[in-house]
């Protein structure tokens, strides 16, 4: 049987987990509100990527760290993982515009 994590040490992990299942609510929140001020077709296509992504995500992130129940704190830790994988795939394909499509 495995031996519990220290008390501090899951609320060190707790609060990481709240913390980062804001900043992804934060970044869906950006992307709508992009979308009210300009209804241009990026925006539309980024507020329904982070709709479908990091709307579930974070919302996956904030319960692990506001219950802190082994499950949730393992979904948290699966769904930052995924989210990583999501920013860098954004960041490459950014990277990658701007080099192809000097202009703009």
């Amino acid at each position: 049987m495995q031996e519990r994590a220290p008390a501090v040490m899951t609320r060190k992990l707790r609060g990481r987990y709240l913390l980062a299942g804001a900043m992804m609510l934060l970044l869906w929140s950006a992307s709508i509100a992009a979308l009210v001020q300009d209804s241009s077709r990026f925006n539309i296509t980024a507020a329904i990527f982070t709709a479908l992504t990091f709307l579930p995500l974070g919302l996956v992130a904030l319960r692990g760290g506001i219950t802190g129940t082994d499950t949730a704190m393992l979904q948290a830790r699966n769904a930052l993982f995924v989210c990583g994988g999501l920013l860098l795939l954004v960041v490459t394909v950014e990277v990658c515009r701007r080099i192809f499509f000097l202009g703009n």
